[in-house]
């Protein structure tokens, strides 16, 4: 495994956004409540769109304070919440990726890592995302982990090429 470490934070610009779509939603969502009471017919899919954007908000204000560092040893999350695997105990990669258009254009990569009773997961929008991949490929190969084929070809893409079955 290479030396050194990477640190990473997800970007402080896509964190706002993801702030102002979660407080608009909140406001058009969760308004009325405050000025009427709905209907229950209205009321209940309100407060479920109402609670689906409170839980983007709160996922969003982790990502605001959280720090990704990747060394020799493994990958730890540092924020709200503490996590971390060990290369050690690796037992499962998994990389996705998640078109937004029909031609494939535009979209994200999601990639999680499982072992030791823990799973990691971490998305494409994060600033040293494809050298935090690299590592990843890295303790794949070294680990001998098999992956599925879309994992494979995701991780190509990046340009880390990992043994398949087929």
């Amino acid at each position: 495994m290479v030396e050194g470490s990477i640190i990473a934070r997800y970007p402080a610009d896509t964190q706002k956004a993801d702030g102002l779509r979660a407080a608009a939603g909140l406001v058009l969502s969760g308004g009325p409540f405050l000025v009427v009471t709905p209907h229950p017919v209205i009321a209940v899919p309100l407060g479920a769109v109402a609670f689906l954007f409170l839980v983007f908000a709160l996922r969003t204000l982790a990502r605001q304070v959280e720090t990704i560092r990747v060394d020799a040893a493994g990958l730890q999350v540092t924020g709200l919440w503490q996590r971390r695997i060990d290369w050690a105990v690796l037992d499962k990669v998994s990389l996705k990726y998640y078109a937004t258009k029909r031609d494939r254009s535009g979209g994200w990569m999601r990639l999680v890592l499982a072992g030791g009773g823990r799973r990691l997961a971490l998305e494409s929008q994060l600033e040293g995302f494809d050298a935090i991949a690299a590592r990843v490929a890295e303790a794949v190969l070294a680990r001998g982990l098999a992956v599925d084929k879309p994992t494979r070809e995701n991780f190509l893409s990046l340009g880390h090429y990992l043994p398949g079955d087929d």
